[in-house]
């Protein structure tokens, strides 16, 4: 009986390891840029590619930072464009997610129309954190220097 609960600890050791070393480090965020909302609102969009070269897959849960952030996806069903928001943001090993207008996307809730750029964090599946600069743009999608 000792035996099997030894055996049990040293599993249940060895799983927390292996999931503590699934680490985003693999990973970054290029061409980082929010669309400022247009004259009136505070709705704004964000936009980036998000680089994973490791060999794991690994998942966004979520973005944080000074104002409200949520991760969306645009779909065309019947002609209509629709607007979901997204649980999480998987981006597998060796791969590229490109967050794009008429795709998926940022959405952020009261943007002070008067930033030039907004540090946002990325927050990893397995509880590990990134800071993300993002460049405000112009509405026509130019990123300011």
């Amino acid at each position: 009986m000792t035996t099997g609960l030894h055996k049990a600890r040293a599993l249940l050791a060895s799983l927390a390891l292996a999931l503590a070393t699934v680490t985003p480090a693999a990973v970054t965020f290029e061409n980082a840029w929010i669309r400022p909302p247009a004259p009136g609102q505070s709705v704004a969009a964000g936009y980036c590619d998000i680089v994973n070269q490791g060999a794991e897959a690994v998942s966004i849960s979520r973005f944080v930072g000074p104002l409200p952030v949520e991760l969306h996806e645009t779909t065309h069903q019947d002609g209509m464009a629709r607007m979901r928001a997204l649980a999480e943001l998987p981006i597998d090993a060796n791969s590229t997610v490109s967050l794009r207008p008429g795709g998926k996307h940022l959405m952020l809730f009261g943007l002070d129309s008067g930033l030039e750029q907004l540090t946002l964090r990325a927050v990893f599946g397995n509880g590990e954190e990134m800071d993300v600069v993002f460049a405000v743009g112009s509405l026509t999608g130019e990123v300011r220097p």
